[in-house]
């Protein structure tokens, strides 16, 4: 058998991740023990079968496994696969294994068939470096080949485990019992000797210590209580020895403490919740006034006993012990707190599991859409860890079984962990889901997977709150408090207010968020300040989520305004692979994105073949629904490795907080290397928009804050595609893996152009055709009718020409007017002068006809006349009275000159 590890590179910049060596496959304690590490660890195992046969294994993955995936690799003597017809076997004897009962904890046992001749069976392990994992190890307890050519001799049983004759494996010694190498059966130690599990020799009975003890709060009983002491099991010390620690002795009487929120003492003494419409701070219970609602639920805060819907057990994490784990509670109430039990059994985890079977209600909650999820409960857990170094942890996990009829076996969802020591803190989980559910609170000590616990590490949890525990018209829990119920409009009472309204605080009525605000769902929703207002460049017009028509305006760097149109992003979603990290022999994985801006929420579920993902084959398959997501996508066992199997969802952004131009936004902050301003300076930077999304919290002490995403929509106004990638120095999204970095580059993060942000260029005129050009400014785009090219009828002059041209032709049309008025004129005095030349004495003859025309005026008459005149000439002073004097001589052209004298 052979065991290697395979140093993971970076298919970009040649990244290098070391592989420590304390770490992949070793041995201990007679097992096989993966130690995660974030290399590719390889297991081999060759085989020469006289005849078909199979491996069958037993292994144990850890709860928390989807950072982790095995496969097995099976080739012949040619090195090559021939997993497509284990395959079929495997799948025939997966669903056989869905009908076996479980031993004990996780242990899994697989077997597949085998040919004739060389074999070489391989176990791959791969570690996605970018999702929490857990510390603890991959077990595999045996592995047993059939088909191999018979042995000439048996071998010897190992110390600690023994077999009778005819015996095909070595069965170990329980606690109390030894054996050397080659035994046929196992002895008991005598009484003044003790041994643990798998033993070869008996050890003396230490005297008891005053750590042997601890004490344990007993029931209340007449209105008082005490505590009374008890030995840590499994009892290995003698307390009958003149050097050991007596037990001690209960401590006196004291009175017994109130009750927890919502419950109180009945006739003996015992806390019990209140009935249904009822409430108490923990004395005595209340009915809930009128146009109230009782708030259900669990708060646990005194821990004089094991309150209610709480259990406790103990679990061996080793296949090998067959025993059941009997140290009696695995936590204790202690008064202030629940501790861990002091325990000096190896190998054991604590648990803590709280069963609500009633499932979750919210009777003042609105009814949730498929655009809306609206959380139905939270729990909140106050904790304390003290450790012996980092190896400890404290995980939560939720049984996802626990909503499902007739489920047999457990489903376990990790929630969080924590490592190490952890001063008091406090932990939440939002429920979702109305559906029955269990969670559990695992302890581990320090050193449990090698069987090296430090038996002075311990947890302690100080509080915990469950909200909205029951169903509709049921009671879950007891009441703490009653809500106000709010009123609507109809006069209807107790009915939660419509999405997007919260309870006004006076009126009691249902009233709408203020425009652009949006109601918290984790508020209580009473009062205006439960709207929260929308983040820059988001509207909200429902009161249930701030949104963007795509359509708003920005204030730069410089505090210039600049006008966006996103529109085009709405509805749409992108793919985006990370860095592809492999190994020397080809196997890799890599991250893959799905993201959308804008709502619809996209929904991100895992995708492999049973045969393909050994340890999560019989769980569900797990999925997220946000705005953005990403998964491992890992190769599988094929040939040619073209298929691969898609795990470990990971929700990245629910909702957009805000769009604005700056790198900023609450904690996060993006840096000139990330943004790849490094070789840019500040005048020719690109322009950039940064959609920040809200933080989603994570299970990862790394992140306190939680993962929160952006994109950076990068205006690059020649690209008229949209080009999502990762940055050039953070190849897999994230150099810190709490912040995540998406860079798009297209011309529509650009600004859009106003209509002194382009000038208009027009082109030759040809053909009485001429094509007018929008050239906009850097860093802007036109859109709209201004973005066109547009052709229009054109002349050979230019503007100033046709002007010109029209002004001459005006005035030759008035020079030619005024020529031809002026020869009208001279052409009737030409006329009346030659008469008067033409008559012999001087007299006009009489006319024949008027020399006026029809349609000229009277006062032309006058103008027409020449008098001739001796001397002085009189000046007319009215030229009407002199027409009107010599009225009778009309037929006269001119007058006498002697009538002047």
């Amino acid at each position: 058998m052979d065991s290697t590890q395979d140093t993971q590179y970076s298919s970009q910049q040649s990244r290098m991740v070391e592989c420590p060596k304390e770490a992949g496959w070793v041995v201990k304690d007679g097992e096989l023990i993966y130690i995660p590490t974030p290399c590719v660890s390889r297991l081999s195992f060759s085989a020469n079968l006289v005849r078909p046969g199979s491996v069958e294994f037993t292994y144990r993955m850890p709860r928390n496994n989807r950072a982790l995936s095995m496969q097995v690799d099976i080739r012949n003597e040619q090195c090559q696969s021939y997993n497509d017809i284990a395959r079929s076997m495997f799948q025939k004897y997966a669903k056989k294994e869905k009908d076996e009962e479980e031993r004990n904890g996780d242990w899994r046992k697989r077997r597949i068939e085998l040919k004739s001749g060389p074999n070489v069976i391989s176990w791959i392990i791969q570690n996605n470096l970018g999702y929490q994992a857990s510390n603890q190890p991959i077990h595999i307890d045996r592995i047993d080949v059939l088909g191999l050519a018979f042995t000439r001799q048996c071998t010897a049983c190992p110390p600690g485990t023994s077999s009778i004759g005819a015996s095909a494996e070595c069965i170990p010694c329980n606690p109390g019992y030894f054996s050397s190498k080659g035994s046929a059966q196992c002895g008991r130690c005598p009484e003044s000797q003790y041994s643990g599990f798998k033993s070869e020799k008996c050890i003396d009975r230490p005297p008891c210590r005053v750590s042997d003890y601890y004490p344990v709060r007993e029931p209340c009983t007449n209105g008082s209580s005490r505590a009374v002491y008890k030995k840590v099991l499994p009892s290995i010390c003698r307390d009958d020895l003149d050097s050991a620690t007596k037990l001690p002795p209960p401590t006196p009487w004291k009175p017994c403490p109130k009750c927890n929120p919502g419950m109180e003492k009945n006739k003996l003494g015992v806390c019990e919740f209140c009935k249904k419409d009822y409430f108490s701070d923990g004395n005595s219970c209340a009915r809930c006034p009128v146009d109230t609602v009782p708030n259900y639920g669990l708060q646990y805060q005194n821990w004089e006993v094991m309150p209610p819907k709480l259990t406790t057990r103990c679990e061996y994490i080793s296949e090998d012990v067959s025993t059941t784990c009997n140290i009696g509670d695995a936590w204790l109430p202690s008064g202030d707190s629940l501790i861990s039990a002091p325990s000096l059994e190896l190998g054991i985890a604590f648990e803590l599991i709280l069963s609500i079977d009633e499932g979750f209600w919210n009777p003042l909650a609105p009814k949730p859409s498929k655009t809306m999820k609206v959380p139905v409960a939270q729990i909140t857990v106050v904790f304390e860890t003290s450790c012996a170094d980092e190896s400890c942890a404290l995980y939560f996990i939720e049984d996802m079984s626990a909503g499902t009829k007739g489920a047999r076996e457990s489903f376990y969802h990790f929630l969080a962990a924590f490592n190490g020591t952890n001063s008091k803190r406090v932990w939440s989980h939002t429920v979702t889901k109305n559906t029955p559910a269990r969670f559990m609170l695992a302890f581990l000590r320090s050193g449990v997977s090698s069987g090296e616990d430090r038996i002075t590490d311990e947890a302690r949890v100080y509080a915990i709150n469950v909200t909205n525990v029951g169903h509709r018209g049921g009671q879950g829990g007891g009441a703490s408090q009653c809500l106000t119920c709010p009123h609507t409009a109809g006069g209807e009472t107790c009915v939660p207010c419509p999405a997007g309204n919260y309870m006004h605080q006076v009126t009691k009525l249902c009233v709408s968020c203020p425009v652009n605000t949006i109601v918290n769902a984790s508020s209580s929703r009473v009062g205006v300040e439960s709207c929260i207002p929308c983040g820059q460049g988001l509207t909200s017009n429902d009161g249930v989520s701030c949104t963007s028509q795509g359509k708003i305006q920005l204030k730069g760097m410089s505090n210039e305004s600049f006008t966006y149109d996103f529109s085009p992003f709405v509805g749409r979603s992108w793919n985006i692979s990370g860095v592809r990290v492999f190994s020397r022999e080809g196997s890799a994985y890599f991250h893959f994105f799905t993201i959308s801006l804008f709502p619809p929420n996209i929904k991100c579920q895992e995708q492999f073949d049973n045969f393909d993902m050994i340890g999560i084959m019989d769980q569900e398959k797990e999925n997220v629904e946000g705005l953005a997501c990403r998964m491992t996508a890992l190769p599988t066992p094929t040939s040619n490795h073209s298929k691969n199997a898609y795990v470990t969802p990971l929700l990245m952004a629910t909702r957009l907080d805000s769009i604005s131009t700056s790198r900023k936004h609450g904690n996060s902050s993006l840096t000139d290397e990330v943004l790849e301003y490094d070789s840019h300076d500040n005048t020719s930077r690109p322009l950039d928009v940064f959609f920040w999304f809200d933080p989603v919290p994570t299970i990862s002490q790394a992140c306190p804050n939680g993962n929160q995403l952006v994109v950076v929509g990068r205006c690059l106004p020649t690209k008229k595609q949209i080009e999502m990638r990762l940055p050039h120095s953070c190849p897999d999204g994230t150099c810190d893996g709490c912040l995540f970095v998406v860079i798009m580059e297209t011309a529509e993060a650009c600004p859009v152009c106003e209509s002194n942000d382009y000038e208009t260029i027009n082109g030759e005129c040809k053909n009485g055709k001429q094509t007018i050009h929008s050239i906009p400014k850097k860093h802007c785009v036109i859109t709209g009718a201004a973005s066109q090219t547009k052709e229009v009828a054109c002349s050979l002059f230019s503007a100033t020409q046709r002007a010109f041209l029209t002004i001459l032709v005006i005035s030759m049309i008035a020079l030619s007017i005024a020529f031809i008025c002026i020869c009208r004129r001279n052409r009737r005095l030409e006329y009346k002068y030659t008469r008067l030349i033409e008559s012999h004495t001087g007299e006009l003859p009489a006319v024949e006809t008027c020399g006026l025309d029809e349609d000229d005026e009277d006062e032309d008459e006058l103008q027409d006349r020449v008098i001739f005149s001796k001397g002085r000439r009189s000046q007319p002073t009215n030229s009407r009275t002199t027409l009107r004097d010599h009225r009778e001589n009309d037929n006269a052209a001119f007058i006498s000159l002697d009538s002047e004298d």
